[in-house]
């Protein structure tokens, strides 16, 4: 990430701020599925791994992040 930044890792996720719509594009030729690349803080990470995905999203929510601010506070 940038300097001065606590996001040091990666999360790949769901655009679920944006609901499926914009998670399976439709194409002439087929369809395509766009997924996020989210910055995320060791403490995230870590409450991840033992609260799972859906918990962290809802933190997520709760604190109404920018999802690709890499200079967020963290929400755990």
């Amino acid at each position: 990430m940038g300097a001065g930044s606590t996001c040091d890792h990666l999360l790949i996720s769901r655009p679920n701020l944006h609901g499926p719509a914009l998670e399976h594009c439709p194409l002439p030729w087929g369809h395509a599925r766009v997924l996020w690349v989210l910055p995320l803080t060791a403490a995230e990470i870590e409450f991840r791994r033992h609260h799972r995905h859906e918990a962290l999203e809802q933190l997520f929510d709760e604190a109404e992040i920018i999802p690709t601010d890499p200079f967020r506070a963290t929400v755990v």
